[in-house]
């Protein structure tokens, strides 16, 4: 071929495959189809067999729930089958273990204060009331404790000089004077201590509450014998010194007794 121009462009000879061209077309063509087949099918087998799977687990969802039905429906009621279950309720401890029998006489679940109405029936609100109580108690029985020890001081001093001096009326009549303010505080000090209500736990006493309670039962003797050996001097007319001396020793002893009681108490 000569151009216009005068120079010429060779002629190439495409050679055409129709076999090739149309191999390709139809390989292409098949797997389009094959494709657009299974994408098209994909959803379809899966819900089908998800709707299979949930059929499967509802039938036996549902043979469980009526098994369950007709185990649950042989009792009165499901109240009663969880009782079968669950512990019995365990009631909360409201009194110590090892109650002493004038605590129990007192405040025990049928004591005697609540049996006259003068408090309300046990219970955990009254409990902690009466625990309020037991607090405020121990703490006057541990005031009017000073107290005494104060008065009983003062009584031996006097008591030790009418010894001193017997024929000095009024060094007598002084030491009584103490002597009573003694007792009565004595025994407030030991009601507040005795009618109180009893701890919610009693754990094992140490060394210094028990070593006042043992001092508690020495100084208490004391306290009885004390008054009545002061007595048999008193109702005669004769001072005897023998029997002064012995409540000189008693009178000395419950002092130390007390005195003793309340330090260990105390510190």
């Amino acid at each position: 071929m000569v151009h216009s121009s005068g120079f010429s462009i060779p002629k190439f000879n495409y050679i055409k495959s129709p076999f090739f061209i149309s191999n390709s077309s139809t390989t292409l063509s098949s797997f389009t189809f094959m494709f657009l087949l299974v994408a098209a099918l994909t959803p379809y087998v899966s819900s089908q067999a998800q709707g299979k799977s949930l059929n499967i687990d509802s039938h036996e969802s549902l043979a469980f729930a009526q098994s369950n039905y007709r185990v649950a429906d042989t009792t009165e009621s499901s109240a009663d089958t969880l009782s079968d279950f669950l512990p019995p309720p365990v009631e909360p401890k409201l009194l110590p273990d090892n109650i002493s029998f004038g605590e129990k006489f007192l405040w025990g679940k049928n004591g005697f204060v609540r049996n006259i109405g003068l408090v309300p029936a046990l219970s955990p609100e009254e409990r902690m009331r009466e625990l309020h109580i037991r607090r405020t108690m121990l703490i006057a029985h541990q005031i009017s404790g000073f107290t005494t020890l104060a008065l009983m001081w003062t009584a031996a001093y006097f008591g030790q000089r009418t010894i001193d001096d017997p024929r000095n009326r009024s060094l007598g009549n002084t030491h009584q004077a103490f002597v009573d303010a003694t007792i009565a505080t004595y025994s407030l000090t030991g009601l507040l201590a005795i009618l109180s209500p009893p701890p919610l736990i009693r754990r094992d006493e140490g060394s210094t509450t028990s070593l006042h309670k043992t001092l508690a039962w020495v100084h208490f003797i004391g306290m009885i014998i004390t008054p009545i050996l002061g007595g048999m001097i008193r109702n005669h007319r004769v001072f005897n010194m023998d029997k002064a001396h012995f409540h000189q020793v008693a009178g000395y002893i419950t002092t130390a007794a007390l005195t003793a009681s309340m330090l260990v108490i105390t510190f």
